[in-house]
């Protein structure tokens, strides 16, 4: 059944809403769960996604106070079951209902969507700071419109589903250069669409600054050729160690809490399709070998690629192949490759001394 539009909207209004209250309470949750050991944080987080699921399909609400009314009363039905073994964490289910029920009518989803958008846009600007190309320094100034739509492509939109590298659905978010916005009845140019779907949970919402950043680092700063295992394979991992260390480095000033700076190879990382999934895996390891022994390398070999331009005789997915090349030498002979590696003065000249594959 196709829901009215608004519906379809408040419930995403209460779905970031009670997200973010959890969220805001995460250090609480984690502290009362490994205080009481009968009771799990997973399955803590499990039991609220399935109040979240359960709400997304069978509410009607008609506005927000009535859904938070809804909503808040499953938590709280859910927390009664698991009150007696862990008094705390059933609390804490009761804090974020109260939250859902006192802020419903005046919270602003699309508001909370791009706070993370900006610190999306705003991490992945630092993350090509220290990049030398003009390609992609050229780039850092464009900021995207985010779109927010229910649903999925159509199934027959085979291009827009060949093109996600979550799963064999559509991503929960993705770049388009140019977008038809219903909205405001125009075409508008680089447009990040975020989809919602009633199978959302409260990883995705953790994962949004991620999924903002990877968006900007493998599709919008950087060249996009359709290069799948460079732009979604070695770059999401780029994209989720960079992270990390940001977050290892002051994770105040960046704003976001571990979980959510983590969100990728904890929650995400398994959704994958095959081939982002393969070359995710071998950036990974390539990263952790080549950083050990020549720390600024791997970071200068994305810089390069993200700035990519066929020059003539290339074929737009020369970043593939030279990802399959490096693969092929890195499982046959690492110390042979990384004697090339310490020799080439870019990626060119190393693709020349590479085998082929």
């Amino acid at each position: 059944m196709t829901l009215p539009e608004d519906v379809v909207i408040i419930k995403l209004g209460l779905y970031t809403l009670a997200c973010h209250e959890l969220l805001n309470r995460l250090r609480d949750l984690q502290t009362a769960t490994r205080a009481d050991l009968r009771l799990g944080y997973e399955e803590c987080l499990q039991r609220f996604d399935e109040e979240l699921h359960r709400f997304f399909r069978r509410s009607s609400a008609k506005d927000r106070r009535q859904a938070a009314e809804q909503l808040g009363n499953l938590l709280y039905a859910q927390a009664s079951l698991f009150r007696d073994s862990n008094e705390r964490a059933a609390m804490i289910f009761d804090d974020v209902m109260a939250a859902i029920q006192g802020k419903a009518a005046s919270w602003d989803c699309k508001a909370d969507l791009e706070q993370l958008h900006a610190q999306g846009c705003d991490l992945a600007r630092r993350f090509f700071a220290e990049s030398p190309w003009p390609e992609t320094q050229g780039r850092l100034g464009c900021e995207c419109h985010a779109i927010i739509e229910h649903g999925a492509p159509a199934d027959d939109d085979r291009i827009a589903m060949l093109a996600e590298p979550f799963g064999y659905r559509a991503a929960p978010m993705a770049y388009y250069s140019s977008y038809w916005d219903d909205e405001h009845e125009q075409y508008r140019t680089d447009v990040l669409l975020v989809r919602f779907t009633f199978d959302h949970n409260f990883a995705l919402y953790l994962a949004y600054p991620f999924l903002f950043l990877h968006e900007y680092t493998a599709h919008v700063y950087a060249t996009d050729h359709g290069n799948e295992r460079f732009n979604d394979g070695w770059m999401l991992h780029a994209a989720a160690a960079f992270l990390k260390r940001e977050w290892n480095k002051a994770p105040e000033q960046l704003g976001l809490s571990l979980e959510q700076a983590d969100v990728f190879y904890e929650r995400l990382y398994h959704t994958l399709n095959p081939i982002p999934h393969h070359a995710c895996k071998f950036a990974r390891l390539f990263d952790d070998w080549l950083s050990s022994q020549l720390p600024e390398r791997f970071a200068q070999i994305t810089y390069e690629l993200a700035a990519f331009q066929p020059k003539p005789g290339e074929k737009p997915y020369w970043p593939n192949q030279l990802i399959n090349a490096l693969e092929h030498e890195f499982m046959t002979d690492r110390k042979r490759l990384l004697g090339k590696i310490r020799a080439s003065a870019d990626v060119r000249e190393l693709m020349t001394t590479l085998s082929p594959v």
